[in-house]
């Protein structure tokens, strides 16, 4: 068995959890995604005997995948003018079957891209969450101005607003201008119908959270972790990154794991973070789940947390396995020796040009 992540070996979290597993005497290999240079070039061959080559790697029976952060397909930039438009379809494509055709083989695709699909969907993991007995905020989705004014017209109503996908705003030559990120909207605030129709939005009932909490999901294990925000910020992400949150361990209310792994197991994920907001009275609120957000950053914040081992432990065991990961936790080193391991070593150059939006690798 081996350890295929589809992400660039340079990836913020693909980069210490396979130092961890070979130190701990796993393979990991490691595909970018599909391109036309030779180490992201890929073969499925479907007769008697399927086999799927990705790069110089084989997808062999019992191999665990995980989805990580596959880079999006990159055609031969010396194609023609007026072949590009077809070659960036058939290379998506392309992609697109490979990505299904490993959830028909005998491996463990963490998550499924099917079901990676379906759930980025903004809408569609809050109605799920919703159903599965998590208190979600009233929400609304829309580039209607008469619909957005009305639900801001509610009576008593605090309102936030946020895009569906992060993005950065950048002048030539200089660094970041403006970030997405949630802010508070009130009724005489909202602009001109026109505008309104520039982009569509997510609006949402304002939760009175007291904290935020992130939660981490591996399997049937949770743990979830209070973000204590020293400015008390409405988006904490930034503010993360400046050094004004700590984190903390707390236990999981019973009828939240309960929604939780409900939840996982309609939507068919295995793993993410889920990020809550928890008022004044105790309750936990449900604000979204990313199947590829970032996790290993609560290690650094609190070492105790040992996600980066326990992530480990959770890709070593067999699927399905619902023995805690705690029990084989000691078998990999930390994220704090891996720091140690590569301070005043240059990580390697990326073999493709890296399109990742930098906003995405600042998601807490």
């Amino acid at each position: 068995m081996k350890l295929i992540v589809l992400a660039p070996e340079d990836d913020n979290h693909t980069a210490p959890i396979k130092w961890a597993l070979e130190k701990a005497g796993h393979r990991v290999v490691c595909w970018a995604g599909l391109t036309w240079m030779e180490d992201g070039q890929a073969s499925l061959l479907i007769g008697d005997n399927d086999t799927l080559v990705l790069g110089a790697h084989s997808v062999d029976p019992g191999d665990v995948i995980w989805v990580r952060r596959p880079e999006p397909p990159l055609p031969n930039p010396k194609t023609s003018e007026p072949d590009k438009k077809f070659a960036a379809l058939e290379y998506r494509s392309f992609y697109h079957s490979i990505a299904y055709f490993l959830e028909t083989l005998p491996v463990w695709c963490i998550n499924r891209y099917s079901a990676a699909r379906v759930m980025v969907q903004k809408a569609v993991q809050i109605r799920l969450a919703r159903k599965c007995g998590l208190k979600v905020p009233a929400t609304l989705m829309s580039n209607a101005p008469a619909t957005v004014k009305e639900f801001f017209e509610r009576e008593n109503s605090r309102n936030i607003c946020k895009g569906f996908t992060p993005h950065v705003w950048q002048k030539e030559g200089k660094m970041t201008v403006a970030i997405t990120e949630t802010f508070e909207l009130t009724r005489s605030q909202l602009p001109s119908d026109e505008v309104l129709t520039y982009a569509p939005a997510i609006y949402q009932e304002r939760v009175p959270k007291e904290f935020d909490v992130r939660m981490v999901l591996m399997g049937n294990q949770i743990y979830s972790y209070a973000l204590i925000n020293k400015k008390q910020a409405l988006d904490w992400r930034q503010d993360a990154g400046l050094g004004h949150v700590a984190a903390e361990r707390i236990p999981t209310p019973p009828e939240v794991e309960k929604g939780v792994l409900e939840f996982a197991r309609q939507s068919g994920l295995c793993f993410g973070s889920l990020d809550f907001g928890v008022d004044a009275k105790g309750d936990w609120w449900f604000l979204e789940i990313n199947e590829e957000g970032q996790f290993l950053w609560l290690d650094q914040f609190s070492p105790d947390a040992r996600l980066l081992e326990k992530f480990c432990a959770f890709v070593t065991a067999p699927q399905g396995s619902t023995a805690p990961l705690e029990e084989r936790e000691h078998l990999f080193p930390s994220l704090r020796e891996y720091e140690d391991y590569v301070t005043g070593r240059e990580m390697p150059e990326p073999t493709r040009p890296r399109t990742e939006d930098p906003f995405l690798s600042m998601e807490a």
